[in-house]
């Protein structure tokens, strides 16, 4: 009961603060409604003696207050959903932005990289799926508590002995919390099959996908795939439900038996002269109405509780993600880092993934002065990106340092740091909204300027897009008058936005132009080069790129080589050639593929 007192208290709360007017007419018309239950017993049990008493007169009145009572049964419920609905609308809505706040508002996103993360979150946005239904089920509930304690003091009347009902009436309320905790549980731990099998459909349905699915023949192994998941998953809460419906029934028909006693009871009075023939037809509707009562109840409390572990899981991540920031108090702001000229330094710079049993990064020290460019190559999974997102502060150093002009990092706001870095990664976003948003987010205080825009599509080599589209021409096919991009397209308006950041002390491409041709690589690393030695003209500021095509690296004034998260060599594309190292390897392999 605790969990589902915490969990009306916290979506009331929210209910009241989003609009007080809705909530008060929609609890206030559901509390007539369930007042009206128990007078609808009465007014049925008083008709019936008023016409047995010889009195038409009382029988009159009470078959007025029982019409009443039932037109107020019936239709005030339906009043109050008009209200409630749309308060339910704008409280899962709150939900879903507090949601996307936490989900965005960590310092690092380390955590936010881990798959057992994306399971959390996953789950996070199907319980706030659930919390439209929660409001409506919570006010529901609280009108259905009125209506159980008004009904059974009215029974309590006629004998003390209906106090056992109502004692009753408390096991299916104590079976049905047990039996969705256990479902919960089963729930819980099927939420990686869930998202397996999610991902499959996206898969066997994107536009993206199709094309290769289609060729290779692969959609009856995807299908069969799924089915395989949603066998494990099916039957894994086919055994949930059927416990669930077991502690469920056993609840009820102990119910069942003690409503069956009230009735017998109540024709004991009768035939002892101690109730009325009006009585019994009392006693009759009532026990039936606290048997709907109850088995309403329990469904709606059902739902608040399993609410309420949503609602607890949503607190506990809103905890973790808040733990997570890093206080800005005596922070520095980015403007404090040094002179852009000064460059950046890692010092025994080491990082692990939260929950990992190894280092990603290894002890690396580097110097990377300010007005270089500078390239880092690797074998897939040598730690490139990692070392990215931990100089452009996405990640924090688990050991080590960086210093950007003679400052070290873990002093600067992370937020003021990543003002003055600019980047665009091999998993961009496309962001379909107009283009002059689209690129225009790349730097907010900015606005949309159109001069600002232009001049960032035209250093992107996006100049003849932005002629074909315009800038207020909507980008996407999820849009009736939208423009689809070819993926090198995309790369540009990716590409555009990175460059909105007129000063940024660190600019960094990360093997955005995998997915694209030779051709189409080299004019957006032709691009990323003329703004590099921009940014180096200006602001002194340092550029770093990752690319598996090595006749783009030697462009570098400085390359480094990792391997297994540590810099094996570092020097210019001549020096490591001449020395025969890892970097002249790989060089030599890919030379040789081009020569077949």
């Amino acid at each position: 009961m605790r969990d589902v007192l915490f969990c009306l208290r916290r979506l009331f709360a929210i209910a009241w603060t989003i609009d007080r007017r809705r909530f008060v007419i929609g609890a206030t018309l559901l509390l007539l409604g369930a007042i009206a239950t128990p007078v609808v017993g009465l007014g049925a049990g008083r008709v019936v003696d008023g016409v047995n008493d010889g009195d038409p007169s009382t029988a009159a009145v009470w078959g007025v207050a029982l019409a009443v009572a039932l037109a107020g049964e019936l239709m005030l419920a339906h009043f109050a959903h008009l209200y409630y609905f749309e308060l339910a609308e704008l409280t899962e809505e709150q939900l879903n932005r507090d949601l996307v706040r936490l989900v965005n508002g960590s310092t690092y996103l380390d955590r936010s990289d881990d798959p057992a993360h994306a399971d959390r979150v996953d789950l996070l946005r199907q319980d706030v799926l659930q919390m439209r239904e929660t409001i409506q089920s919570g006010l529901q509930l609280g009108a259905t508590a009125v209506g159980v304690v008004l009904t059974a003091a009215v029974l309590v009347t006629l004998s003390p002995w209906f106090l056992l009902l109502i004692v009753a009436a408390v096991v299916p309320v104590v079976a049905g919390k047990r039996a969705e905790a256990t479902f919960q549980v089963t729930r819980e731990a099927q939420s990686t099959t869930t998202r397996a099998v999610r991902h499959l459909r996206r898969l066997a349905t994107s536009p993206a996908s199709q094309k290769e699915i289609r060729l290779s023949g692969g959609g009856d192994y995807l299908l069969g795939r799924q089915q395989d998941l949603l066998g494990v998953y099916q039957s894994a809460m086919a055994r949930a439900d059927r416990r669930y419906a077991l502690q469920r029934g056993v609840g009820q028909f102990t119910f069942g038996l003690a409503y069956v006693g009230a009735v017998l009871w109540a024709f004991e009075l009768v035939r002892q002269g101690r109730a009325s023939a009006g009585d019994v037809v009392l006693t009759v509707v009532l026990a039936t109405q606290l048997a709907t009562q109850m088995a309403t109840g329990v469904e709606l409390l059902g739902t608040v509780h399993r609410a309420a572990a949503g609602l607890r899981r949503f607190s506990a991540f809103a905890a973790e993600q808040l733990a997570d920031l890093v206080p800005v108090g005596g922070l520095s702001s980015a403007g404090s880092a040094g002179s852009a000229g000064g460059g950046l330094r890692l010092e025994g710079l080491t990082f692990r993934y939260p929950g990992a049993a190894a280092d990603t990064l290894h002890g690396i020290d580097l110097d990377l002065p300010g007005g270089t460019s500078v390239a880092v190559v690797g074998e897939n999974g040598a730690g490139k990106s990692t070392l990215l997102k931990v100089l452009t502060g996405l990640y924090a150093p688990t050991h080590g340092r960086v210093v950007v002009g003679g400052t070290d990092l873990a002093t600067v706001a992370p937020t003021a740091w990543r003002e003055r870095t600019a980047a665009l990664y091999q998993d961009f976003a496309r962001v379909e909204l107009a283009l002059r948003e689209s690129v225009g987010l790349g730097h907010l205080p900015t606005g949309f300027d159109d001069g600002a825009v232009g001049s960032a599509l035209e250093r992107a080599r996006a100049g003849g897009l932005a002629s074909q589209i315009g800038l207020d021409g909507v980008l996407g096919n999820g849009y009736a008058d939208g423009r689809d991009l070819s993926g090198g397209q995309w790369q540009t308006i990716g590409l555009a936005r990175t460059l909105m950041r007129p000063d940024p002390l660190l600019l960094v491409l990360d093997e955005p132009g995998s997915a694209l041709d030779a051709l189409a690589e080299q004019r957006l690393v032709d691009a990323y080069q003329a703004t590099a030695k921009e940014v180096a003209a200006t602001v002194g500021g340092v550029t770093v790129f990752v690319t598996h095509r090595l006749s783009t690296v030697q462009l570098a004034d400085r390359i480094v080589v990792l391997d297994e998260g540590r810099v094996v060599e570092h020097g210019s594309h001549a020096e490591l050639l001449a020395s025969g190292g890892r970097y002249a390897q790989l060089w030599e392999l890919q030379a040789r593929a081009y020569a077949r």
